[in-house]
């Protein structure tokens, strides 16, 4: 099985060197590998990174003149691949020499159409809260195990690998979407055309390097509540209790008991409020309110746009 690994970067010349290099001793056939870098329009040292490269002749790079964001980026390295299967990989992401092998053993059984790697920290004596909520909490897919399909909100992009046939399928990343969370669109997509085909990997560790802070994180989700939540949900309405958005807005429009929650307690006062308490709650209770946060953080982000299409 031919195998397209599909790296997008922006801004990524400090970590390039860490990500690739696994890349170049992994014991599935070189033959069988390409690697292709999409270098999304970045500002730093990238491009001369890999040109620099040492590997850079067993590489292919794909360059975009301005940054076009997440979901073209990784479009224009489907478009370039040529293997059977694809794997996305975030480019601070450091893999094991059996990566790319232990990707291909899943895939070789016919229903199996999509594999969530197993993401740790590289740095496992980080006592963040945060930190220890995203890579120890149990949380995410490893709720839910292995060998068992993967509900598409588990479905995570940035260290994951999907059959070519089935993305030709479904289609693309959607490009519409202009900011952070374009996985939910298109694993939303894959299940529906393959419930019983997406699984997640405990055995398939990797390690991430750049790990965003709390702050940065509810940053984002709150852009996408107010950019990309309102291009999905017009899409599939269906997925509102999945984006937290049933708290601000019922599907009927008229008031229900989620959205006398929500304006009640997802607000910026008692956000700050939980913030605070944060702080003093030990860990795994602080588990508790840092969801509180990421959800919170979606439904105003959600909030922001649904109170300027009313007004």
């Amino acid at each position: 099985m031919k195998v397209s690994i599909i790296v997008p970067v922006y801004n990524g010349a400090d970590i390039l060197p860490v990500t690739l290099s696994p890349l170049f001793n992994q014991d599935y056939p070189k033959e069988k590998t390409e690697i292709i870098i999409i270098n999304d329009g970045s500002t730093d040292g990238t491009s001369q990174v890999l040109k620099s490269f040492k590997y850079k002749e067993s590489i292919i790079v794909i360059s975009h003149l301005k940054n076009r964001g997440r979901s073209e980026t990784r479009n224009s390295g489907i478009k370039k691949a040529t293997g059977e299967l694809l794997i996305f990989l975030d480019c601070d992401i450091e893999v094991k020499s059996s990566f790319i092998s232990e990707h291909v053993k899943y895939h070789q059984y016919e229903h199996t159409i999509g594999v969530v790697s197993h993401i740790r920290t590289h740095d496992s004596k980080s006592k963040d809260k945060y930190h220890r909520y995203i890579f120890f909490g149990k949380r995410g897919a490893s709720i839910i195990g292995e060998n068992k399909p993967l509900p598409f909100n588990y479905f995570i992009i940035g260290c994951t690998s999907v059959k070519m046939d089935a993305v030709q399928m479904i289609g693309e990343f959607d490009v519409n979407l202009p900011v952070y969370g374009e996985d939910l669109d298109f694993a939303y997509r894959l299940w529906k055309s393959f419930p019983e085909g997406l699984f997640y990997s405990e055995k398939i560790i990797v390690y991430m390097h750049k790990v965003k802070s709390l702050k940065d994180a509810l940053s984002n989700l709150s852009q996408y509540g107010q950019y990309n939540v309102p291009i999905i949900l017009h899409k599939y309405p269906e997925l509102a209790p999945y984006m937290a958005t049933d708290f601000i807005k019922s599907m009927n429009g008229k008031l229900s008991w989620k959205v006398a929650f929500g304006i009640i307690f997802i607000n910026p006062i008692i956000c700050q409020l939980v913030k605070w308490l944060l702080y003093v709650t030990p860990f795994p209770l602080s588990n508790i309110l840092i969801r509180y946060l990421l959800g919170a953080s979606v439904a105003m982000g959600y909030r922001k746009f649904y109170s300027q299409t009313i007004t």
